[in-house]
């Protein structure tokens, strides 16, 4: 994915059309619901920039409530984090069984690897998505930060705010290489804001064990490859039990799940990567870890709703395509494949 590329939704006609065309630009996200009187007035509208190693939105839509469940996240399998910066508008984010409220100027920190529902009146929202490996040093905050709202009335969300605006103001015009530098230097400052949290202010919802988990997570993606990955193995290396697993993973899809998002999210990687011209899709699968190509192929059209070879072939006739013509206007159906693909 190349950087600077932009999707737009901007349609002036309210109501049923429009809110088919919001429902296909945040599919990777959330799924929505507009109470059935508020939909013939629905409106929405969106613009998005892949920055290259993050995506940059900024967004209006009437009021709504959404929800990323259990499903929505294994299908997808990635574990960004997302920061929403309220323009205009309220919402109320429930996470782990609780709520909390986000005004105007707030920013609210999401991890994409885990559920949560939320309910919003008419709002205007800027929002940066970027890779877990960004965070560098601050990951070990990250498995506390889903939920967790920093109030822009604070100092140092006051900060924040100003640079998630001016992210939002100035992206347009970056090259690559100061798209790089700005979403790296917007992953150190929310890793900072959510560090310096005082213990009172700190409501993001960790899981139970929050720094085993993460030492486990490192662990399974650095031997995502290794065909004997499960729980047994990671019960053996960590001196854990079946259960004590469970309770970490829970939040995850479960232990079993996780590895299998995980492995499918490598595997969609390779096969969407023109320098994988040669590779067969029985390579991919094995070098993933799965027993068999079709066993692969079945686990791969459940998460992602199409056969592993349609990934490559598209890919690759788009390779030999862009040799004749310019770069194609990218399509909200692609936006799948940004999420996806997104990498620090």
């Amino acid at each position: 994915m190349r950087s600077n590329s932009v999707l737009h939704l901007e349609d002036e006609r309210p109501g049923l059309h429009q809110a088919a065309a919001w429902r296909e630009a945040v599919a990777p996200f959330w799924t929505f619901a507009i109470r059935k009187e508020d939909l013939s007035e629905f409106r929405g509208r969106s613009h998005v920039q892949h920055l290259g190693n993050a995506i940059l939105c900024r967004a209006s839509a009437s009021g709504l409530q959404f929800t990323r469940d259990r499903a929505l996240v294994a299908r997808m399998g990635v574990d960004h984090v997302l920061a929403h910066v309220r323009l205009s508008g309220r919402s109320r984010v429930a996470v782990g069984g609780s709520e909390q409220a986000c005004g105007p100027g707030d920013i609210c920190l999401l991890d994409l690897s885990r559920p949560l529902s939320a309910r919003s009146t008419d709002y205007q929202a800027l929002t940066v998505v970027l890779p877990r490996g960004l965070f560098g040093a601050n990951q070990a905050v990250l498995d506390a930060l889903h939920g967790q709202v920093i109030r822009g009335a604070a100092p140092f969300g006051r900060m924040l705010n100003d640079h998630l605006r001016a992210l939002g103001a100035h992206a347009p015009g970056f090259s690559e290489r100061e798209a790089a530098a700005a979403a790296q230097a917007t992953a150190m400052l929310i890793g900072a804001a959510v560090s310096g949290l005082s213990e009172e202010d700190r409501v993001g919802h960790a899981p139970d064990g929050a720094p085993l988990l993460l030492t486990l997570r490192r662990f399974i993606e650095s031997e995502l490859a290794a065909p004997d990955l499960n729980a047994e193995t990671l019960g053996r290396k960590f001196g854990l039990s079946r259960s004590a697993l469970y309770r970490l993973f829970v939040p995850l899809g479960g232990v079993s799940g996780y590895i299998r998002q995980r492995r499918l999210a490598r595997a969609y990687q390779d096969l969407a990567a023109c320098d994988g011209r040669g590779t067969r899709v029985s390579e991919v699968a094995y070098r993933w870890g799965f027993e068999s190509p079709a066993h692969f192929a079945q686990a791969f059209r459940a998460a992602y709703g199409h056969a592993p070879r349609d990934v490559r072939a598209q890919t690759l006739s788009e390779a030999a395509a862009a040799l004749d013509r310019p770069a194609r206007t990218e399509r909200w159906p692609d936006f799948y494949d940004w999420v996806l693909r997104l990498a620090a």
